[in-house]
């Protein structure tokens, strides 16, 4: 457990970073960013063996300096989105509108049109966050999935800047109760598949070519409810963000709920294989 004096630091350092970032200019700050995430691929060197490993279970065919250039992309671009992050989570409903273009609404309408709520699948891949705020701006509102930081004072703050335009956070803890009331009202649930998942709540299934655990719960309440998979893809577009949402997922007659999570898995996965350095390597998913 933290102490009281680290959970201090740990705010005070979160609201100098945002009132700095409030007035960089957004390129700086992403460039400022893509500097920071590269140094630490560089420096860090258990997460860069992470990233590494990753990249040459998936990649076995690619040089090792091809490996190497994509983990330091990958760093970069995760050093963009967390600064510039601290700048959309303040950022003007004029801004995000400007910056932000969703591509594929309609499926969204026609998920929802069903009447049976439908869920939002994404992976810590582009910037899964922004996306969720201009979706949000364009009246579709959703309950994220997240895990609540173990600062109190900064998960609060945090939850402030989320959900500000209608999206409401539901505990990874405990999620079920407040994804089925999402749904059950005809709502949205924002729902990430790629990370570690325990074997007994999984479907082994591939995941970017590997048989990997993933959670089984979509598949479960797709199917106990009816509810219909929107993917979405959240990619870098110049200082902003293009969203792409592809058409709806739904069980075909007499598929299992693994085939399902496959077929889930395998949109991220297009979508990763397409552009690597957009997806989070730095998460050790296969134990590395």
């Amino acid at each position: 457990m933290k102490s009281a004096a680290t959970l201090k630091t740990e705010v005070l350092l979160y609201r100098l970073a945002a009132d700095t970032a409030s007035v960089f200019p957004l390129g700086l700050l992403q460039a400022t960013g893509r500097v920071v995430g590269a140094a630490y691929f560089l420096l860090f060197g258990r997460r860069r063996r992470i990233v590494l490993g990753n990249l040459a279970r998936v990649f076995p065919q690619w040089t090792a300096w091809k490996r190497f250039r994509t983990g330091m992309a990958c760093g970069a671009h995760f050093g963009r989105i967390a600064f510039d992050y601290l700048k959309w989570s303040r950022a003007s409903e004029a801004l995000i509108r400007s910056k932000v273009r969703l591509d594929g609404l309609e499926h969204v309408k026609a998920a929802l049109g069903r009447g049976r709520g439908a869920f939002i699948l994404s992976a810590h891949f582009g910037h899964w966050e922004v996306a969720a705020l201009a979706l949000s701006l364009e009246g579709f509102p959703q309950a994220m999935v997240h895990r609540p930081l173990d600062n109190p004072t900064l998960e609060a703050a945090l939850s402030a800047r989320r959900t500000r335009f209608g999206n409401t956070l539901v505990s990874k803890h405990g999620a079920l109760k407040g994804m089925l009331k999402t749904l059950r009202a005809g709502g949205l649930v924002d729902i990430l598949i790629d990370q570690k998942s325990a074997d007994e709540v999984s479907y082994a299934v591939p995941f970017l070519g590997i048989p990997t655990p993933t959670v089984a719960s979509l598949a479960k309440l797709v199917k106990a409810t009816g509810a219909a998979v929107v993917p979405l893809f959240a990619r870098p577009d110049g200082t902003g963000y293009r969203v792409e949402l592809r058409p709806p997922l739904t069980p075909a007659e007499g598929e299992s709920e693994e085939a399902f999570t496959a077929r889930c898995n395998a949109e991220l996965t297009a979508a990763i294989l397409a552009d690597p350095p957009l997806w989070l390597w730095f998460h050790n998913r296969w134990r590395i």
